[in-house]
């Protein structure tokens, strides 16, 4: 979620950041084709214009023309297939979410498994470890019960009688 609002707010700054940019444009544009109209109406009266006043007015009203495509390119209602992209995008999305919470939870379940036969693993090895240590002792116990008897019974007479 904190992903998806952040990078839903650098979308919506950015987007901000060239809106805002168009706009200061377009107002400079229109303010400077106002102020150049007041120039030639006033030349007009005095009888001053000339070709190239045209062609400096055709000029900007070009650039305001350009300027205003430009935030109108903003604000122009998005057509089906824009939508239509735009909600497979969504769709896409979702699905790679979706993916990625499987792979995790596969991965820790993974994880868990391996942990408890780690845990299996050891639990044998110190059994394994206990059970050598107690044949070790019973066959010391052995050894030393076998001496005693080999030493109190002759085995000489044993075998002769």
């Amino acid at each position: 979620m904190q992903v998806q609002s952040s990078k839903s707010f650098r979308h919506l700054a950015r987007h901000l950041f060239v809106v805002s940019g168009v706009y200061s444009e377009r107002g400079r544009a229109r303010q400077e084709l106002d102020s150049y109209l007041q120039r030639m109406r006033k030349s007009i009266i005095r009888m001053t214009l000339g070709y190239s006043d045209i062609e400096k007015l055709k000029k900007k009203v070009d650039s305001l023309v350009d300027i205003e495509r430009k935030y109108a390119k903003f604000f122009k209602p998005e057509d089906k297939e824009t939508e239509g992209l735009k909600n497979q995008i969504n769709a896409l999305e979702h699905e790679l979410m979706n993916e990625r919470e499987e792979k995790y939870r596969i991965a820790s379940d993974n994880n868990e498994k391996i942990q408890q036969l780690t845990n299996s693993l050891n639990s044998i090895k110190v059994k394994m470890n206990e059970l050598l240590v107690e044949k070790s002792k019973r066959h010391q116990r052995l050894t030393a019960l076998d001496q005693k008897i080999r030493a109190k019974v002759d085995v000489r007479r044993y075998y002769n009688s």
